[in-house]
Formats: structure tokens, sequence, C-alpha cells
């Protein structure tokens, strides 16, 4: 016991240490310490969480560690405790795990930034996995909403690392302000918790759950609901995920891929216990996972970007995740983040690279033939492209069946709903994945591809793609059984002390379902390839044919304009009223007023500061005078 407290303090402080020693020595030590500091202090908390894995396989009882208490205030009392379980180290190894590769591949790409930026790239990262780390380590809602907020701290600071350009700062600001609405949701939760429960702490929490709170659990769970949406990119709170890929590409593989956007996902599958109980919250989180996995997939299809099309993909999968925790089935959904985890970062880094090798083109059109000049980038592209697109052995296959394997097992007519939604997004996600895959690198080259002969990536950045790609290949393999139920399930068994088992029996008519969405994934993949590359069907027809349907999904269902109008122009119309009508006259004009009249006295006052001795002795004598009159006048009276 006492050595899992010291470990899992141990990957909280190495990480906080590398961004503090960053921030303070990184812009005037050596360039090569920073290149050795940035990642080592995320591998070092890989090893101890590897440690806190094997611990947690010989005994998997959680281990809740109080360190000291932090605020005491009448009755209420907040420790700093880190809770221990097999969801939360199994969250720690993706983010030390895939983040450790990710901020490795950054030593590379981040090269051409001066000492100073370079460091400071390295400071926001390490902080941002410090904050990563205590979210999903929190053992009470206070410091879950502590880590929670940071981590959009850190966000901000890492989408708009390039300050310059105005882009990432309004990208960075967008994306801070859809975070603390999601904060907001989640500081009621806590609050609202605390009312209840008369406690913030996990433990104490969960084990005074019952049924008969469920009016106020409904409440509770949608606030907390709200704050899984925004963390996560759900709708309608998603409009800031395309826009954040102003920021480097390591950022988006790590906070768009692995990270920042699954936090969502363990929330819901922490807070399974008051979600459990909440069935119209509960169901509110798969439906709302299914629709943003369509309406995302359905936008990808015409995104020209390469990171945006990994953007809009990137939700579309997290609401899988969003579908399979909604129905129940946590263990589907975060074998499903594991994943994606996986493919993700590896789709984002390898288009790193080709971005770095196109003189930081990033328009699909314009690439082509890419296969022939950066095979390496290439395969890797393809493994995590197949894997995205759930093709059979890759490891996105057997998680996005498990995912929807258990939502057509469950078999209630909403499941089943939901499961055709997922179903049709399947479909739809292997003809974007060709789309962008083929045009980027199959198609010939195009005559506007900005460098004739594109160069590979050096070895710090080939090594954790290859590596992800070995993942994305393999690593499906430690559960099969989607759709072979005798097939194992490590991850299942692993997390099944934390979340519980599947509450339903799976059904033999899942073989079916699970051989449809393998088949039609493969044939929309291969129709992309009829599509672009024999060209048997020319979009532009399809263009011509629907103009309405290309314009509604190029404006994105036209929600940011949408939010333009109704939050955005009326509060600067409030903003230039008030400047106008209050703050000029009022609060401006009473302070400048005041100094206005002050300024107006003293001119006149100064008229009396001649410089001539006579004139202080005549106003002294005159002075005596009348005062000598006025005690005379008053003696007389008196």
């Amino acid at each position: 016991m006492q050595d899992t407290a010291i470990l899992a303090l141990l990957v909280l402080l190495f990480p906080a240490t590398g961004a503090v020693l960053h921030a303070f020595f990184g812009w005037r030590w050596p360039r090569a310490l920073t290149m050795l500091l940035g990642p080592g202090v995320v591998w070092l908390s890989f090893i101890c969480v590897v440690i806190l894995f094997a611990g947690q396989i010989v005994d998997s009882r959680p281990t809740d560690s109080t360190y000291w208490t932090w605020i005491t205030s009448g009755s209420f009392t907040t420790p700093f405790n880190l809770l221990v379980d097999n969801l939360s180290v199994f969250m720690c190894l993706v983010i030390t795990g895939v983040g450790g590769l990710i901020v490795t591949y950054s030593v590379g790409y981040m090269e051409h930034e001066n000492n100073a930026s370079y460091a400071r790239f390295f400071c926001y990262m390490d902080l941002f996995v410090f904050s990563m780390l205590l979210l999903v380590l929190a053992g009470n809602f206070v410091f879950l909403i502590v880590g929670w907020a940071m981590v959009g701290l850190s966000s901000y600071l890492l989408i708009g690392f390039w300050y310059q350009r105005p882009s990432a700062v309004v990208a960075a600001r967008k994306a801070f302000v859809m975070n603390v609405i999601g904060d907001i949701g989640m500081i009621l939760a806590a609050f609202l918790i605390w009312v209840t429960y008369h406690s913030v702490v996990f433990r104490d929490v969960f084990g005074r759950t019952g049924r008969s709170d469920s009016g106020g659990l409904e409440i509770i769970c949608f606030l907390l609901l709200i704050g899984a949406v925004a963390k996560s990119a759900q709708l309608p709170l998603h409009t800031w995920l395309p826009d954040a890929m102003e920021g480097p590409t390591p950022v988006s593989a790590l906070i768009h891929a692995a990270t920042m956007v699954t936090a969502g996902v363990y929330l819901v599958g922490r807070m399974h216990p008051l979600f459990d109980v909440a069935t119209y919250a509960h169901d509110a989180v798969a439906l709302i996972g299914a629709v943003t996995a369509l309406f995302a997939a359905t936008i990808a299809f015409v995104q020209t970007d390469i990171k945006r099309v990994l953007a809009y993909s990137t939700m579309s999968q997290i609401g899988y995740m969003f579908l399979a925790v909604g129905l129940g089935a946590y263990s589907a959904g975060f074998f499903h983040l594991l994943s994606h985890a996986f493919f993700k970062a590896l789709l984002f880094m390898a288009a790193g690279n080709v971005i770095h090798a196109m003189a930081d083109e990033q328009d699909i059109r314009k690439f082509g033939g890419l296969w022939k000049d950066m095979r390496t980038t290439s395969l890797c592209f393809l493994v995590g492209a197949l894997s995205l697109a759930g093709i059979i052995p890759f490891v996105g296959f057997w998680s996005k069946e498990v995912v929807l394997g258990d939502a057509f097992s469950r078999g209630d007519p909403f499941a089943l709903a939901m499961w055709a939604i997922g179903f049709v997004t399947a479909l739809g996600t292997g003809f974007y994945t060709g789309r962008m895959f083929y045009l980027a690198f199959w198609v010939p080259k195009s005559p506007e591809r900005p460098v004739e002969h594109p160069h590979e990536a050096p070895p710090t950045m080939l090594i954790p793609i290859g590596i992800l790609a070995l993942l994305s290949t393999i690593g499906g393999f430690i559960q099969i059984n989607a759709g072979f139920h005798n097939g194992w399930k490590l991850v299942d068994s692993f997390l099944q002390p934390a979340v519980g088992a599947l509450g339903w029996e799976e059904r033999s008519l899942e073989y079916i379902a699970t051989a449809a969405t393998v088949l039609l994934g493969a044939f929309t993949f291969f129709l992309a390839y009829r599509f672009y590359v024999q060209r048997r069907w020319d979009p532009a027809v399809l263009r011509s044919r629907y103009p309405w349907l290309q314009t509604l999904l190029e404006r994105k269902y036209w929600f940011d304009e949408a939010y333009d109008a109704a939050f955005v122009r009326p509060m600067d119309w409030l903003g230039a009223a008030l400047n106008r009508y209050v703050d000029r006259p009022i609060i401006n004009g009473a302070v400048l007023g005041v100094g206005a009249r002050t300024e107006e006295t003293a001119s006149d006052l100064s008229l009396t500061q001649s410089g001539y001795f006579r004139n202080y002795v005549l106003v002294f004598t005159v002075g005596v005078v009348i005062l000598l009159a006025a005690v005379m006048i008053r003696g007389a009276i008196g």
C-alpha cells in the first residue's frame, strides 16, 4: 500500500518537475538537455505506471491514498488523495505510454524552433501530461476539477503555441471558452454532490448512492455530461476541435487523439455508479455519442485539410466511445479508447511527417505520389487508415466491433437504434479514410505539390510512428471477442473490478452484425479507390447534382454561424452599447470629469502664484486684516 502511494505520487511529480524546470531554466540551458528532459520525465512516469499495472494484476483492489488534508472548513473537508485502481492505471498507461511516444516525436518535429520556444513547448507538454494524470488519479471531485481545468489551460497554451498567428490565438481562445462551459457544469455538479452526500471523496459518494436518489442524480449526471461533452468535443460543444488544428501537429496527436478528448469518456466511466442510477442521463450519453459519430463522419467527407479530416474522425470515434459507455458497455468503450490512441496518434504524426516534407502544406489535393517518395511514412499512415476504417486484423476492427457488438447484443430498441447509427457511421468512416489516403499518397503527383522531391522524416520522428504502427497492427489481439464468443477478453478482465461486468448476455446474431460491418467497411474503403484513383465515378458530378449538400457539409451544418449569430454578435452589440452609453459617459466620465475639474481649479489657483514678494506680502496683510475684522465682529456680537 505504501509503495503504491509513493509510486502514484511519483507519476505526478516527474512531469510536474519537468514543466517547472523548463519554465525557469529551459530558455538558457543547452538544447540537448531539453531534448532529454522533455520526453524523459514522461517515460519515468510510464515506468512507475507499469509497476503499478503489475501490482494491479496481482491484486486488483483499489488503493485510495490520502497525503494531506488540503481544506477544512466546518464540515467541509477536502483531502489530497489519489485513487489507484484498474481504471486509473489503464488511463495512465495510455497517457504516459502514447504520450511518451508523442513527446519523443516532438523532439524532431519542433527542432526548427529557437531554444526559448523549444523549452517553452516542452514545458507546456509536460504540464499537460501532469494535468491529465492528476485528472485520472484524483480521488475526489475537487482535485478532479483542478486537473480538469488545468488540462483546459495547458491545451489553450499548446493550441496557441504559435501566438504570432492570429488564427492560432483565436482557436486557443475558442477552445478555452468551450472548455470553461464544461468546467461550470463540473463545478455545479460537485456542489450538488456535496449538498446531497456531504462529501466530495469518490469512495464516500459512490458508497451512498441508491435508487432513491435517481431524481437528484439525473441533474448531477446531466451537469457532469456538460463537462464531458465540452472536453470531448461532442455535440453541441464540438466546434473548438477542428480549429484546434492550428497548434503544432504533436499537440494534435497528444490532445486530440490520446488524452484530452478522451477525458469525457473517462469521466462517465469513473462516475458509472451515478450514471447507472441516472438512466435518462445515461441514455443521453449514448445518444449524443451516436449522433456526433455520424455528424462528424459526414463532415469529414468534404474536408481537404489532412489534419481537419483527422480532427472530425476524432470526434466521430469519441462518439463511439460515448455510445458504448452510455449503454453500459464500459470495457468496450475503454478498449476503443486504447485502440484510438494507437491509430489516431499514428495518423496525426504520420501526417506531421508529410506536412514537414511538404513545406507546411496541409491540403491533400496538393499532395499525391507520396507512396513512392515517403514509403515508410506512407506504410505507417496506411496501417493507421486501415485501423480507423475498422478492417481486420488491425486494432480498430477489434475495438469498434466490441462497441457495436455489445450495442447489438443488448437488443432493446434504443440500443439497436444506437447500433444502426454506429453501423452507418462505420461505412462512412471507411470511405472518407480511403479518400484521405488515396488523395494524399496514391494518386499521381499533383502539379501544385510544393516540394518536388520530399524528404523522409528523421529517426526521432519515424521510430515513434513505427512503434504505433506495430501496436495498431497487433494491439487488437489483447481482446478478440469481437464476433468470436470464445475469444479472450483481457481488457474486459482487467477493467471489470473498476467498471463492472457487461449487464447482458451476448447473442449469436452478433456474428452477422460483425461480418456485415467488416465487409461493408472494407467495401467503402475500396469504393473510395474507385472514386479517386480509377475515376469510375466523378465526385464533381455529385457536387454539381447536390450543391446544397456540398455546401451544408463544407459549412459544417452552420454551427459556427449559428453560434456567432446567437452569442458572439449579440455580445459584441451589447459591449458596444455599454461602452457608448455607460462606460464612456458614466464610468469614464466620472473619473475623467473629476480630474478635469481638479485641473481647472489648479489652473485658476496658479494665477495667484506670481513670484513677486510684494504680492505675497499684500495677500498676507489682507488676510490678516480680514481675520482680525472677523474676530472683532464676532466679539461685538457676543
